[in-house]
């Protein structure tokens, strides 16, 4: 048997065979020795040294017990000695020969573990290694992975990057590793990570980055809020900003020589570690002093984890001794965690999806912006909002589990409060949103009755069109994102144009219409709702009107309504008719029985319309007559009975008892809009109006 010590070495509490030390001991006098007179000598040794003790670190991690001879042989054998490179031609001979040198007994491991094949790869080697993990053709893989290309697309970068290459099986055997380069950086050096990596030239990452900033400032479409961004194309900048962020998070910086020479897929060993600091000392001497420090502090965590690792262990192994008569409450246990770390998973996922699927809702909504909110600090909160309050827990989210994968622990407090903090930003920026918006819709208008002249039609036959000559009528992109659908131009347009037909109370027919809109103060309301355009166009028995409210940026967005009264005399008939298929209005159509006007913005008080329909006014309420259109009508509830004059009249009593009460809805009680023929404005900014949630959110946008 041999005699075994702990040493500290680079950070890192190694446990060696003493020959073994003694070996390693000459070896580093060795190289003291022969860089005596170099230039960057304490630098040179130490990454020598560093690396070795990375090489120790990998054999323990594979479950070495211990640092043997023939494991301190093997890498001094890797990384090359001294007399190894007195002749230029035996360097080469040797140097090639150790590329492969294989460490006797060091390669132990347990289990099967997951590696990039570095032997049978086309790209990355992840399909091979996958299926060399299953056990099965990589071809299958292959195909698989090419087939749905749009769902492993990333969780294939994401492999590429954090599972390791076959390369490392064999310690010391060149090994290729993605890293920021310090050394040719704009912002964070993962351009010029990525470059070298690929090998390829720094320009070309650099302009598949900058290049979507550059198609957004030129091509208004990328905002067009149908023309969703895709990721994984990187056609839309908040994408290739995401992407860029969360790669100068995850990869670590490459500071040491070794580092650098694995960036390149380099063979790290004494000459190149020495080429390589020599090099960097040429240009950048001041930086030696960061890297030592920088790699002890790394091999101090890294011994730190190896140590902590050995110990837990060496715990777990004899908790297993003392408790091998307990093996089914282990198995219970286990089968336990395993469904506990299923359900935070599954929970984790869904927040990141939810947040991923707003983070993408909200920002292709920012082109409404300037249509509700108003420049200044509403802006301001509102890009706070959504790169602060929805982007930062995403992207921590996914940072927090592609290090948890790639098992990096470096800076992870910094990174953490970094996080805490821009969120504890965004959260004031929401705060700050909300109640701005919620002063701007504060008060409501006075609403006053105004009288429509309409001719009367000849065969007591009155038709009503909605639907005109604006652009979004024939809008082909029908993605419906409540409650925006899009912009027409230089105005977004409101479906908050709502008809209410009631029963007339002589033998004519008569038309009424009702505007309403909030604002930060009774007078702004006012303001607010006379400016609404809105316009009757009557062609024989024909009545005509917009489906919507332009709002422009100079006119924003305060909850503009328009209520059109149309009353029916008993005996005459209506039909309104949908001209568009996709026209979505059912429940802008309401059924009422007079002209009390408690029961308006109530949901109780809407009935069934079908479009495309004649109806007829009798005593007991409307009578559908026909359904002209019956087979090709997508409004829902059509073979619903229209209610009768009776059941009109008990809904229209009890709404009125139940709005004695706050019923939530976005409606004008107890005050009755005033009768006028023409437009009119009051001046009272008496009674301010506690504004329900509803009165934000019940808005219908139409393109």
């Amino acid at each position: 048997m041999k005699k075994v010590i702990n040493i500290n070495f680079q950070g890192r509490i190694i446990p060696i065979e003493e020959s073994a030390y003694d070996t390693l001991q000459q070896y580093i006098d060795s190289l003291r020795l022969y860089f005596a007179h170099e230039e960057g000598r304490d630098e040179i040794i130490n990454d020598i040294e560093g690396r070795i003790a990375e090489l120790f670190a990998e054999l323990l991690q594979k479950g070495n017990t211990c640092i043997t001879d023939e494991a301190v042989e093997g890498v001094i054998s890797s990384m090359g000695r001294p007399q190894d490179f007195d002749a230029e031609g035996i360097n080469s001979g040797e140097q090639t020969a150790s590329d492969n040198t294989a460490i006797p007994n060091a390669e132990h491991t347990s289990g099967n573990r997951l590696f990039r094949d570095e032997n049978n790869k086309i790209i990355g080697g992840v399909c091979s290694g996958v299926a060399n993990y299953l056990n099965i053709d990589p071809l299958i893989i292959r195909i698989l992975a090419a087939v749905f290309i749009g769902v492993t697309f990333i969780p294939y970068l994401i492999l590429w990057i954090a599972v390791p290459s076959s390369a490392s099986k064999t310690i010391g055997a060149t090994r290729k590793k993605l890293y920021r380069d310090p050394d040719d950086k704009i912002i964070a050096g993962v351009c010029s990570g990525l470059a070298k990596y690929f090998g390829i030239n720094v320009w070309i990452p650099r302009v598949l980055f900058i290049l979507p900033f550059i198609s957004f400032a030129f091509r208004h479409w990328h905002w067009g809020l149908f023309d969703f961004p895709s990721f994984i194309n990187i056609s839309f900048s908040p994408g290739a900003l995401v992407i860029y962020i969360i790669l100068w998070i995850v990869l670590p910086e490459a500071t040491t020589a070794a580092e650098k020479l694995e960036l390149r897929g380099e063979k790290v060993d004494v000459e190149s570690i020495k080429n390589t600091i020599k090099s960097d000392l040429e240009g950048f001497k001041d930086r030696a002093q960061k890297m030592k420090s920088d790699i002890k502090s790394r091999a101090e965590e890294i011994g730190k984890n190896v140590s902590d690792k050995g110990q837990e262990i060496g715990k777990d192994v004899g908790n297993i001794a003392r408790k091998s008569g307990k093996g089914l409450g282990d198995v219970i246990v286990l089968l336990f965690k395993i469904f506990a770390y299923f359900i935070i998973g599954v929970v984790v996922f869904a927040i990141v999806v939810t947040l991923f699927a707003l983070g993408i809702a909200f920002t292709g909504l920012m082109p409404i912006k300037d249509y509700i909110l108003e420049s200044g600090w509403q802006n301001l909160f509102a890009w706070g909002t959504l790169l602060f309050f929805i982007w930062v827990p995403v992207i921590g989210i996914v940072t927090y589990v592609i290090r948890k994968i790639a098992n990096i622990k470096g800076n992870k407090n910094i990174i953490r409060y970094s996080f805490i903090a821009l969120w504890i930003i965004g959260w004031v920026c929401f705060m700050g949103l909300i109640v701005s918006l919620r002063n701007d819709f504060k008060y409501r208008n006075n609403p006053i009755e105004q009288s429509v002249n309409i001719a009367q039609p000849k065969n007591g036959y009155l038709e009503i069109v909605r639907g005109s000559e604006t652009k979004f009528y024939n809008n082909r992109h029908w993605f419906n994102l409540d409650p925006f659908n899009g912009v027409d131009a230089d105005s977004v347009f409101v479906k908050n144009v709502n008809i209410r037909i009631i029963q007339a109370t002589n033998d004519s027919f008569y038309a009424t219409v009702v505007k309403l809109a909030n604002g930060s103060s009774k007078i702004n309301a006012n303001i607010n709702a006379d400016a609404i355009p809105f316009q009757i166009n009557q062609n024989g028995s024909t009545l005509q009107f917009n489906n919507g409210i332009a709002i422009n940026p100079n006119n924003k967005f305060r909850n503009q309504h328009l209520i059109v009264t149309i009353a029916v005399p008993v005996g005459k008939k209506i039909k309104i008719t949908a001209k568009n298929r996709y026209f979505d209005g059912a429940d802008n159509v309401y059924i009422g029985f007079d002209d009390n006007w408690n029961w308006q913005w109530n949901d109780d008080a809407a009935y069934s319309w079908n479009y495309n329909t004649t109806y007829l006014m009798t005593k007991d309420g409307l009578k559908a007559l026909d359904n002209d259109d019956a087979t090709e009508n997508d409004q829902p509830n059509q073979s619903q009975p229209q209610p009768s004059l009776k059941q009109q009249q008990k809904t229209n009593d009890s709404l009125n008892n139940s709005n004695k009460k706050d019923s939530g809805h976005y409606h004008y009680t107890p005050e009755t809009p005033q009768k006028s023929k023409v437009t009119a404005t009051s001046n009272d900014s008496s009674d301010m109006l506690q504004p329900n949630v509803t009165d934000l959110l019940r808005t219908r946008f139409a393109i």
